[in-house]
């Protein structure tokens, strides 16, 4: 039970939210946004998903064409 309260307040003190618009991005930002993301600690691979993720699940919203 400790260790999921532990585990719980870690990811809060320690995750970051990074967003894209895949669409309105140049070749540049898209290469800034995963340099962050490997330097916070994340994988490229992990990156590119959550980006894709967040593009599909957003993809009939107006404000991202």
């Amino acid at each position: 039970m400790r260790d999921k309260e532990l585990n719980k307040q870690w990811i809060r003190d320690n995750k970051v939210m990074y967003s894209i618009n895949l669409m309105r991005s140049t070749d540049m930002d898209i290469i800034d946004y995963i340099n962050t993301t490997k330097e916070n600690g994340g994988t490229v691979q992990g990156a590119i998903k959550e980006a894709i993720r967040f593009f599909l699940a957003h993809k009939d919203i107006k404000d991202i064409q």
